[in-house]
Formats: structure tokens, C-alpha cells, sequence
């Protein structure tokens, strides 16, 4: 009984300094700097200011699983997949391109959102099939529909590629972003 004590004991004393040597012998991984895409124009993207701005429902934006990731896709000239390694989006690009669509629409001098549709008001669908680099360009595709309780009114494709001049993450991200706000505002400009 006591020899089992003993064994007890010394083995729970090398679980102990087992488990406190584990954590002394981790190493810091650098963290990824993060980065928010976001709707950056404050100008009206309409070309005809309006006495009555039209209520916009934005529907959840959906995106393919490649896309809605926190990590920022890169696709080779090859077609060889990877991710920066450091820098990701601080949300998935699904929710940031949501919010940059309220901001877009919030700054658009044709229409404004809202968050609780009536029977009459529009509504927006967006699918995000594309948002990376490939070769040496930011690229976004996204599809869209425009429509009310009744019908489609309005539906299409927008690409935007954008020329990224140089692989730094940094630089990347803003190509990223730029790339975004292009097709925010042309789809602003197709809407209203």
C-alpha cells in the first residue's frame, strides 16, 4: 500500500514538472497585423442628386467558404494557392463588406439603408465569389440583386481588378481595400 503511495506520488511529481517544462519551452509566434476593409469615399457616387433617397434593405452578404476567411488569399500566376502569413482581416470579409455597404449607401446622395424593410422598399443581395490577389492584382467579384416584395428589379456581376504595385502586406491590403471600393461604388452607381 505504501509502495503504491510512493509510485502515485512520483508520478503525479513528473506530470507536474512535465507539464511546467512544456510551457517554458514554448516560443512566441510573431502575431499577424490586421487589417479592416472599409468604405472610404465620402462623396456622392450618384450622378443626380435626389430630393427623395430610396430605403435600401443590405440582406446579409454572403461569400464563397475560400473567400470568408480571416486569412488573405494569394493566387499565383501558376495558380498555386497560399495566405499571407503576416496579416490577416480582423472580421470575415463577408461582415466588413456588410458594413462598408452601409457606409456606401449612408454617403450616396440617391438612397440610404435601412435595417427593417417595408413592403415597398428595396432590397440588396450580395455574394462575394472573388476577394485576393492573383499575379500582381487585387481582385473582388461579387453578384447582386436588387429587388422589392414583388420582383427582381436589378440583378448583375461586378469585377474590379487593381494593379498592386508591390507584394508587401501592407500594400496588398490597400490594393485589397481600393479594389473594394471600386466595385462598391460602380454597384452604388448601377442601383440607384
Amino acid at each position: 500500500m505504501r509502495n503504491m503511495k510512493n509510485i502515485t506520488r512520483n508520478f503525479m511529481y513528473f506530470i507536474l514538472v512535465t507539464a511546467f517544462a512544456g510551457c517554458s519551452l514554448k516560443t512566441d509566434v510573431p502575431q499577424a497585423t490586421m487589417y479592416e476593409i472599409y468604405y472610404a469615399n465620402k462623396e456622392c457616387a450618384a450622378e443626380k442628386r435626389q430630393e427623395f433617397r430610396k430605403n435600401v434593405y443590405i440582406e446579409k452578404v454572403s461569400a464563397l467558404d475560400m473567400v470568408d476567411t480571416r486569412q488573405i488569399l494569394i493566387v499565383a500566376e501558376n495558380n498555386q494557392i497560399r495566405f499571407l502569413q503576416d496579416a490577416k482581416f480582423v472580421a470575415l470579409p463577408s461582415e466588413m463588406i456588410y458594413k462598408a455597404l452601409v457606409k456606401g449607401l449612408y454617403s450616396n446622395c440617391a438612397a440610404k439603408p435601412i435595417f427593417s424593410p417595408n413592403f415597398d422598399d428595396l432590397r440588396l443581395k450580395i455574394s462575394v465569389i472573388s476577394l485576393q490577389i492573383r499575379g500582381d492584382k487585387a481582385e473582388i467579384a461579387f453578384a447582386y440583386e436588387l429587388f422589392n416584395a414583388n420582383k427582381s428589379i436589378k440583378s448583375g456581376m461586378i469585377n474590379k481588378e487593381l494593379f498592386c504595385p508591390d507584394p508587401s502586406s501592407k500594400t496588398i491590403f490597400d490594393t485589397i481595400n481600393k479594389a473594394v471600393n471600386l466595385a462598391i461604388d460602380t454597384l452604388l452607381a448601377d442601383i440607384v
